[in-house]
């Protein structure tokens, strides 16, 4: 009688364990859009640390599970995604697959690096500068005879070409890099940081986060404001007009408020937040 006994609470306690084993895994939907850079894949699992994904068969991530719940962030691409979501526990397997939808590229990466890292150069030079580079050319084709004034242009010409020369290097913190793929910040000092999402070849969004702090400071200030409006116009928008109605929206902002505000020129949205510390400028397409 007590064998049989303990023969059935071990099969009991076996058939326990097994049920608090048991691979569980969902996702809170089944197709997912992004959201400025990334869409937010969440879901619930039991038992586990840890959730393995992987986005078109690619390289294999893990994220960590927390009161049963996990989030995975997929970087906003053009074309439509399909993410495996895996748990694995003594021998048991489960399996979900997700889509994410195609998101708006703002832009060709490479022809908006062109143009935003040869403005960059160009707002170091003054307005006499500029219009020295703008004749260049003209004097360039004109007439080989000896001119005074034609050579002391020239010259002038020259100097300019040389200081662009400098520039380009000397500003390469400021410049984005030529190759680049996924989200990484691409800019970062005291004044703001610059984050991107490049996919495909193509610039899905942008994040510029800069310290509450630094519109305190006349110098900090003017460098984000000049990259800012920099950008806005390597992407198409009108840089002048963006930075008129950021300033606009952020005058009076109350720093305890955490609602956002959002401006849209020339199919480019910006979505500004706010926090106590920083404040954030979230730029796609529209």
């Amino acid at each position: 009688m007590h064998k049989k006994l303990g023969i059935i609470l071990t099969a009991g306690l076996s058939l326990l364990l097994t049920g608090c084993s048991k691979v569980s895994l969902s996702t809170t939907a089944k197709t997912y859009s992004p959201d400025e850079m990334v869409a937010v894949v969440k879901g619930h699992t039991a038992n586990h640390n840890t959730v393995t994904y992987q986005i078109d068969n690619g390289t294999k991530h893990s994220v960590k599970v927390h009161d049963k719940t996990f989030v995975i962030q997929v970087p906003a691409s053009d074309q439509q995604q399909k993410v495996k979501i895996t748990v694995a526990h003594a021998g048991q397997q489960q399996q979900q697959t997700v889509t994410v939808n195609a998101a708006k590229k703002l832009g060709n990466y490479q022809q908006i690096v062109q143009k935003y890292n040869q403005m960059v150069v160009m707002s170091k030079l003054s307005p006499q500068e500029v219009q020295t580079l703008k004749t260049a050319s003209a004097l360039k084709k004109a007439s080989s005879s000896p001119n005074p004034q034609l050579m002391q242009q020239m010259k002038q010409v020259q100097q300019v070409e040389q200081k662009v020369q400098q520039l380009q290097s000397t500003t390469k913190s400021e410049q984005l890099p030529a190759q680049f793929s996924g989200i990484h910040n691409v800019v970062d000092n005291s004044a703001y940081t610059l984050r991107l999402n490049v996919q495909n070849g193509n610039l899905m969004g942008a994040t510029m986060m800069i310290p509450v702090k630094s519109f305190k400071d006349k110098a900090q200030a003017q460098q984000f404001g000049t990259a800012f409006a920099l950008f806005s116009q390597a992407l198409g928008a009108n840089g002048k007009q963006v930075m008129h109605e950021f300033e606009s929206k952020t005058k009076n902002q109350d720093k305890t408020q955490t609602t956002s505000k959002t401006i849209i020129n020339h199919g480019i949205k910006y979505s500004i937040g706010f926090s106590t510390t920083e404040l954030y400028v979230y730029i796609t397409k529209g």
